[in-house]
């Protein structure tokens, strides 16, 4: 027996440049020919389908079609909702949808859940000698109370599933969602959602959790630091896991530039960059600029630059300036402190902003420098909100 795991598909508006959400949507019609290939015996889906709580029409004719394919293969689709498949009240979700027109089993109907003596009762579905269970992902950081409260009813089968969309301590302590002792005990197979990295092999009790990640790159952070992109296909029989294979989507080739513009005056540096251009065919390409420049920032032609760019054959270019300084902050300035967020908080104090306020000023400040994508920010900015 075989069954499949991906997650953070992400069909929808991801990128303001279309042709990228085109890439985003290559990606998952691959999959569905491949698994159509494979044949597995079912498959799980462990959040964030689409990108939006409330889907543009033609993405969803889109995924329409691509279930379809699968159900028409006898392949079954189990999914959770994940924090963008929710709608804005958290209730209800687009895969509730998929559920009524039978493309999909959302365990997470009211089918599967029901709230009595203060706990959450979770069932599952018994399928294929799998038990399958899961909860969704929120856009809050409110997740604690909700595994604490949980409680599953457990089947006997071969092979115990639990879908999850939350990022756990083990990823990093600034990145978690929920502590991993968290999670129900008892399962053999943890299929998590939320981290687009691809993480594997995290040991927990006598089970273990895989994130696959998402099928494409969703902002630029992903195309400059992430590689494999790709789903899982497991293995198992009556004695339980039997092999755990990673297999890759292919995806465009990516270009990374890194220039030091010390000095440099905004001609040198356009010229410089278009040095290092290469012609190609489809490439992603991702322009990073640090140091201080001889002159203003707004004298780089950026538009100009991702202009010829296109014309060399790049399909997406992205020029992060975040590290970039001008002539501006050449100015002396008088610092006491070692650290710059030191001087951050005394200024932000100065200006009259409170403690809590001070914090969220950083966090934006901070996106800005390290080019984090939103989902994370918005957890984050929402945990320091809630506390």
């Amino acid at each position: 027996m075989k069954f499949i795991h991906l997650g953070d598909t992400h069909i929808g508006k991801v990128y303001k440049d279309e042709t990228r959400n085109d890439d985003i949507k290559l990606a998952f019609s691959y999959f569905v020919n491949k698994a159509i290939e494979i044949k597995p015996d079912f498959i799980v889906h462990s959040g964030d389908l689409f990108n939006e709580g409330f889907p543009r029409i033609e993405d969803l004719i889109f995924v329409t079609d691509q279930l379809m394919k699968i159900k028409n293969a006898g392949i079954k689709l189990f999914a959770i909702p994940g924090s963008h498949d929710v709608g804005y009240g958290e209730e209800n979700s687009i895969i509730d949808i998929f559920d009524k027109s039978d493309l999909l089993t959302n365990l997470n109907s009211t089918k599967y859940l029901k709230i009595e003596d203060n706990e959450i009762i979770l069932k599952g579905e018994k399928y294929k000698n799998a038990f399958i269970a899961g909860i969704k992902g929120k856009r809050t950081r409110a997740q604690e109370d909700l595994f604490k409260k949980l409680k599953v009813e457990m089947q006997d089968a071969w092979i115990k599933i639990f879908l999850f969309h939350h990022t756990i301590s083990e990823l990093g302590e600034e990145f978690k969602d929920i502590d991993i002792n968290d999670l129900p005990k008892g399962f053999d197979y943890y299929a998590a959602g939320h981290w687009h990295g691809h993480k594997d092999g995290i040991k927990y009790e006598k089970g273990i959790i895989n994130y696959p990640g998402s099928l494409e790159y969703c902002d630029a952070f992903e195309i400059e630091n992430y590689n494999e992109r790709g789903f899982y296909l497991i293995d198992y029989d009556e004695e339980g896991i039997k092999n755990i294979e990673y297999i890759n989507i292919p995806t465009k080739q990516k270009e990374i530039i890194y220039l030091n513009v010390d000095n440099l005056k905004a001609s040198e540096i356009f010229n410089q960059i278009i040095l290092r251009l290469n012609k190609n065919e489809g490439k992603l390409l991702i322009i990073k600029l640090e140091g201080r420049m001889n002159g203003f920032k707004s004298e780089l032609d950026i538009e100009r630059i991702k202009e010829i760019c296109k014309e060399n054959g790049y399909s997406y270019v992205n020029i992060n300036t975040s590290k970039l300084q001008d002539s501006k902050s050449s100015e002396k300035i008088e610092i006491k402190e070692r650290r710059i967020d030191e001087i951050e908080e005394k200024y932000l104090a100065k200006k009259g902003f409170n403690e809590k306020e001070i914090k969220i000023a950083k966090l934006l400040m901070s996106a800005s420098e390290e080019n984090k994508d939103s989902e994370r920010l918005l957890d984050e900015l929402m945990k320091e909100y809630d506390n």
